[in-house]
């Protein structure tokens, strides 16, 4: 039992591993050409093949269920060309048996996209997201950007962030229920003391009590429901810099706060849900490539059958995506559909597969 698992893991493997080499040296000539456009005497040719380094495994980490798809097509086409799908059917393993001693490597493949995406894609993306931002000077916000916030009546404003991500140029306004402007404070400078705690150096305060306009100066001023050094450090980089965890815990404020979490919470589910839609992907590759005795012919049918699913789930998720930022979707309703369609299509293929 285990010698058969180890040796259908290993063909599964190979084609995991062949097919994404094949998408990672595709994306990797495409970047390439399209970073080297903008070549500039900061932004050199060595730091744009790092840049490009850097990103790739997140973009191959969103095309995995793809990946999935045809590497476990590939797999089971190689083995039915040894005719050694044959060989275990007529060795007494039944379609159930054959289910079970795939479920383990999938389940452990699961837990490695999930421990990916959260320690090692966004960390990587980020890195090379900065190398690029400070390369072409573009690592603090430009002129005339700012950053808004709000936590309930409280509006939050940074028009600054230095090159060691230091905020300065800090807004805070205090409205009453009635839309009154209660206090307005303004800072140069400020440090992130913990979580979102701020202190502010250097404060005017400038306060409204029964119409008349009181106005001090205060060395140093803290305050919460800013934003967290994390965050600081990817919201000006994309979505993409951030891991589920931090994904989660800022579409949480932005909720908690009063603000539209929607495009995070859509992002966090889409993370979230891909390393299962990558295991149903899978799954329904079982379903269309495990046929003892099949052609050859039928093979490569199969494999180009497996190629246009992939691509179609792709872009259909994408489009999903953007239809459920429109349209302000459920975000955990709009990226769960297309999971739910891969496992219900390879439920009904596995259901009728001839074995």
């Amino acid at each position: 039992m285990r010698t058969l698992r180890r040796y259908l893991t290993g063909h599964m493997v190979a084609g995991w591993a062949l097919f994404a080499t094949v998408m990672g040296v595709l994306l990797l000539l495409v970047r390439l050409i399209e970073e080297l456009e903008r070549v500039t005497d900061r932004y050199t040719s060595g730091k744009v093949v790092l840049h490009v380094l850097l990103t790739l495994p997140q973009q191959l980490l969103t095309l995995a269920p793809v990946i999935m798809l045809v590497g476990t097509l590939t797999a089971f086409a190689r083995l039915e060309q040894l005719n050694e799908l044959t060989v275990l059917r007529s060795a007494g393993v039944s379609k159930a048996r054959l289910l079970r001693l795939l479920v383990m490597p999938l389940l452990v493949l699961c837990l490695l996209l999930w421990g990916a995406m959260e320690w090692v894609t966004a960390p990587l993306h980020q890195w090379g997201e900065e190398i690029r931002s400070e390369a072409r000077g573009n690592n603090t916000l430009e002129p005339g950007q700012s950053l808004w916030s709000r936590s309930g009546l409280t509006y939050y404003r940074l028009g600054r962030l230095g090159l060691n991500r230091s905020p300065g140029d800090i807004d805070i306004f205090e409205f009453a229920p009635d839309h009154r402007l209660l206090r307005a404070i303004h800072a140069e400078r400020a440090e992130v003391i913990e979580g979102r705690r701020w202190r502010l150096e250097d404060a005017l305060v400038r306060s409204w009590d029964s119409g008349t306009l009181q106005v001090q100066r205060v060395p140093e001023l803290s305050h919460d429901q800013l934003w967290s050094r994390d965050e600081l450090q990817r919201l000006l980089l994309g979505m993409d810099s951030m891991p589920p965890s931090v994904l989660y815990a800022y579409q949480d404020y932005l909720q908690r706060s009063g603000q539209s979490g929607h495009a995070h919470a859509l992002a966090l589910w889409n993370r979230l849900l891909l390393p299962p839609a990558a295991v149903g992907m899978a799954l329904l590759a079982l379903g269309l490539g495990v046929k003892p005795g099949s052609q050859r012919g039928g093979m490569g049918r199969q494999l180009a059958a497996g190629v246009l699913v992939g691509v179609l789930f792709y872009l259909g998720s994408q489009i999903l995506v953007a239809l459920g930022q429109i349209y302000h979707l459920p975000p955990l309703g709009t990226a769960s559909f297309p999971v739910l369609c891969i496992f219900l299509a390879a439920l009904v293929l596995l259901r009728r597969l001839r074995w």
